[in-house]
Protein backbone atom coordinates (compact mmCIF):
# COMPACT_ATOMS: atom_id res chain seq x y z
CA UNK A 1 0.00 0.00 0.00
CA UNK A 2 2.75 2.76 0.90
CA UNK A 3 4.75 1.55 -2.29
CA UNK A 4 1.51 2.02 -4.30
CA UNK A 5 0.70 5.50 -2.96
CA UNK A 6 4.46 6.47 -3.06
CA UNK A 7 4.74 5.24 -6.77
CA UNK A 8 0.98 7.18 -7.90
CA UNK A 9 2.06 9.91 -6.03
CA UNK A 10 5.22 10.55 -8.09
CA UNK A 11 3.78 9.96 -11.40
CA UNK A 12 0.44 12.53 -10.12
CA UNK A 13 3.52 15.34 -9.08
CA UNK A 14 5.00 14.57 -12.65
CA UNK A 15 1.65 15.55 -13.90
CA UNK A 16 1.39 18.36 -12.02
CA UNK A 17 4.81 19.90 -12.65
CA UNK A 18 6.23 19.01 -9.59
CA UNK A 19 9.95 18.33 -9.58
CA UNK A 20 11.63 15.14 -8.18
CA UNK A 21 14.62 16.89 -6.74
CA UNK A 22 12.43 19.37 -4.48
CA UNK A 23 11.72 15.94 -2.52
CA UNK A 24 15.58 15.88 -1.36
CA UNK A 25 15.24 19.34 -0.23
CA UNK A 26 12.15 18.88 2.14
CA UNK A 27 13.81 19.09 5.82
CA UNK A 28 12.66 16.35 8.34
CA UNK A 29 12.99 17.35 12.01
CA UNK A 30 13.94 14.48 14.24
CA UNK A 31 14.79 12.32 11.38
CA UNK A 32 16.87 10.25 13.02
CA UNK A 33 13.54 9.05 15.44
CA UNK A 34 12.47 7.87 12.80
CA UNK A 35 15.74 5.81 11.17
CA UNK A 36 16.16 4.37 14.72
CA UNK A 37 12.47 3.24 15.18
CA UNK A 38 12.59 1.45 11.61
CA UNK A 39 16.03 -0.15 12.68
CA UNK A 40 14.79 -1.49 15.45
CA UNK A 41 11.57 -2.91 14.24
CA UNK A 42 13.55 -4.96 11.78
CA UNK A 43 16.28 -5.73 13.68
CA UNK A 44 13.72 -7.30 16.77
CA UNK A 45 11.72 -8.94 13.43
CA UNK A 46 15.01 -10.68 11.78
CA UNK A 47 15.92 -11.60 15.50
CA UNK A 48 12.80 -13.03 16.36
CA UNK A 49 12.29 -14.92 12.54
CA UNK A 50 16.25 -16.24 13.17
CA UNK A 51 16.21 -17.34 16.69
CA UNK A 52 19.72 -16.62 17.22
CA UNK A 53 20.52 -17.51 20.98
CA UNK A 54 20.02 -15.52 23.94
CA UNK A 55 19.38 -12.48 22.26
CA UNK A 56 16.42 -13.48 20.21
CA UNK A 57 15.59 -15.20 23.92
CA UNK A 58 15.28 -11.81 25.12
CA UNK A 59 13.17 -10.47 21.86
CA UNK A 60 10.95 -13.47 21.84
CA UNK A 61 10.29 -12.73 25.89
CA UNK A 62 10.08 -8.68 25.33
CA UNK A 63 8.69 -8.47 21.77
CA UNK A 64 5.82 -6.46 22.34
CA UNK A 65 7.72 -3.95 24.15
CA UNK A 66 10.48 -3.93 21.62
CA UNK A 67 7.83 -3.47 18.92
CA UNK A 68 6.24 -0.57 21.05
CA UNK A 69 9.32 1.37 21.60
CA UNK A 70 10.14 1.20 17.38
CA UNK A 71 6.38 2.70 17.27
CA UNK A 72 7.00 5.43 20.16
CA UNK A 73 10.56 6.58 17.95
CA UNK A 74 8.33 7.03 14.72
CA UNK A 75 5.63 9.23 16.87
CA UNK A 76 8.11 11.10 18.33
CA UNK A 77 9.44 12.24 14.68
CA UNK A 78 6.33 12.78 13.37
CA UNK A 79 4.97 14.89 15.47
CA UNK A 80 8.23 17.17 15.30
CA UNK A 81 6.57 17.40 11.83
CA UNK A 82 3.43 18.42 12.23
CA UNK A 83 4.00 21.80 10.58
CA UNK A 84 3.60 19.41 7.60
CA UNK A 85 0.10 18.70 7.41
CA UNK A 86 0.59 15.44 5.47
CA UNK A 87 2.19 13.73 8.71
CA UNK A 88 -0.84 14.10 10.68
CA UNK A 89 -2.45 11.78 8.63
CA UNK A 90 0.50 9.17 8.60
CA UNK A 91 0.42 9.64 12.31
CA UNK A 92 -3.44 8.70 12.67
CA UNK A 93 -2.61 5.96 10.48
CA UNK A 94 0.54 4.70 12.22
CA UNK A 95 -1.38 4.84 15.73
CA UNK A 96 -4.34 3.18 14.60
CA UNK A 97 -2.12 0.11 13.55
CA UNK A 98 -0.34 0.54 17.29
CA UNK A 99 -3.14 0.35 18.78
CA UNK A 100 -4.59 -2.96 17.29
CA UNK A 101 -1.15 -4.35 17.19
CA UNK A 102 -0.69 -4.02 21.09
CA UNK A 103 -4.05 -4.72 22.10
CA UNK A 104 -3.34 -8.68 20.18
CA UNK A 105 -0.13 -9.38 21.28
CA UNK A 106 2.10 -7.02 19.28
CA UNK A 107 0.70 -8.63 16.16
CA UNK A 108 -1.93 -7.65 13.26
CA UNK A 109 -4.77 -9.20 12.81
CA UNK A 110 -6.06 -10.31 9.79
CA UNK A 111 -9.58 -11.57 8.27
CA UNK A 112 -9.19 -15.03 6.87
CA UNK A 113 -12.37 -14.04 5.01
CA UNK A 114 -10.68 -11.07 3.93
CA UNK A 115 -7.63 -13.61 2.74
CA UNK A 116 -9.86 -16.07 0.45
CA UNK A 117 -11.72 -12.62 -1.00
CA UNK A 118 -8.22 -11.36 -1.95
CA UNK A 119 -6.84 -14.95 -3.40
CA UNK A 120 -4.38 -14.81 -0.77
CA UNK A 121 -5.20 -18.73 -0.13
CA UNK A 122 -1.05 -19.83 0.81
CA UNK A 123 -1.05 -16.57 3.29
CA UNK A 124 -4.33 -17.95 5.17
CA UNK A 125 -2.09 -21.32 5.44
CA UNK A 126 0.71 -20.16 7.15
CA UNK A 127 -0.94 -17.62 9.66
CA UNK A 128 -3.07 -20.90 10.36
CA UNK A 129 0.52 -22.37 11.07
CA UNK A 130 1.50 -19.66 12.73
CA UNK A 131 3.88 -18.83 10.77
CA UNK A 132 4.24 -15.18 10.63
CA UNK A 133 5.51 -13.51 13.73
CA UNK A 134 4.05 -10.03 12.50
CA UNK A 135 0.46 -11.30 12.28
CA UNK A 136 -2.43 -13.38 13.27
CA UNK A 137 -5.63 -14.60 12.29
CA UNK A 138 -8.78 -12.81 13.61
CA UNK A 139 -10.62 -15.17 16.15
CA UNK A 140 -13.47 -14.30 18.67
CA UNK A 141 -11.07 -13.27 21.14
CA UNK A 142 -9.55 -10.80 19.19
CA UNK A 143 -9.56 -7.44 20.36
CA UNK A 144 -10.39 -4.40 18.48
CA UNK A 145 -10.54 -6.20 14.76
CA UNK A 146 -11.87 -3.53 13.18
CA UNK A 147 -8.69 -2.07 12.89
CA UNK A 148 -7.19 -5.07 11.78
CA UNK A 149 -6.23 -6.11 7.81
CA UNK A 150 -10.21 -6.68 7.54
CA UNK A 151 -9.85 -4.63 3.90
CA UNK A 152 -9.30 -7.02 0.55
CA UNK A 153 -7.42 -6.24 -2.31
CA UNK A 154 -7.97 -8.68 -5.06
CA UNK A 155 -7.38 -8.71 -8.54
CA UNK A 156 -7.88 -6.72 -10.58
CA UNK A 157 -5.84 -4.94 -8.48
CA UNK A 158 -1.84 -5.63 -9.82
CA UNK A 159 -0.65 -6.29 -6.01
CA UNK A 160 -3.58 -8.62 -3.78
CA UNK A 161 -3.22 -7.75 -0.09
CA UNK A 162 -4.89 -6.96 3.30
CA UNK A 163 -5.08 -3.41 4.24
CA UNK A 164 -6.09 -2.08 7.57
CA UNK A 165 -7.82 1.61 7.86
CA UNK A 166 -4.99 2.80 9.37
CA UNK A 167 -3.35 1.74 6.25
CA UNK A 168 -5.66 3.91 4.52
CA UNK A 169 -4.39 7.06 6.46
CA UNK A 170 -0.74 6.09 6.12
CA UNK A 171 -0.68 5.89 2.36
CA UNK A 172 -2.95 9.17 1.87
CA UNK A 173 -0.61 10.66 3.55
CA UNK A 174 2.44 9.56 2.26
CA UNK A 175 0.59 10.89 -1.28
CA UNK A 176 0.08 14.06 -0.25
CA UNK A 177 3.63 14.86 1.47
CA UNK A 178 4.73 13.74 -2.09
CA UNK A 179 2.43 16.24 -3.57
CA UNK A 180 3.67 19.04 -1.31
CA UNK A 181 7.23 18.30 -1.14
CA UNK A 182 7.10 17.91 -5.49
CA UNK A 183 5.35 21.01 -6.00
CA UNK A 184 5.71 23.42 -2.88
CA UNK A 185 1.61 23.28 -2.76
CA UNK A 186 -0.64 20.86 -1.41
CA UNK A 187 -3.25 18.95 -3.39
CA UNK A 188 -6.21 21.54 -2.75
CA UNK A 189 -4.49 24.63 -2.96
CA UNK A 190 -5.80 27.18 -4.74
CA UNK A 191 -2.87 27.13 -7.30
CA UNK A 192 -3.08 23.63 -7.67
CA UNK A 193 -3.10 22.54 -11.52
CA UNK A 194 -4.96 19.37 -9.78
CA UNK A 195 -7.93 21.11 -7.99
CA UNK A 196 -8.73 24.71 -9.27
CA UNK A 197 -11.24 27.52 -7.29
CA UNK A 198 -12.26 29.93 -9.51
CA UNK A 199 -14.43 32.95 -7.86
CA UNK A 200 -16.48 34.83 -10.32
CA UNK A 201 -17.75 38.28 -9.45
CA UNK A 202 -21.52 38.81 -10.22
Amino acid sequence: MLIESMATSLVVGKVRGGKLENIGKVQIRGWYFFVLGFIIEFTSVYLKMKNIGIISTFINKYFIYVHSLSYILIFIGLILNFKNKSMILVFIGTLLNFIVIVANGGRMPVSPEGLKTAGLISNLEMLKNDMIITHTLITDSTKLSILGDIIPLSKPYPFPKMISIGDIFLGLGIFCFIQGAMTKKGIFSRKSKMIRFEYKKR
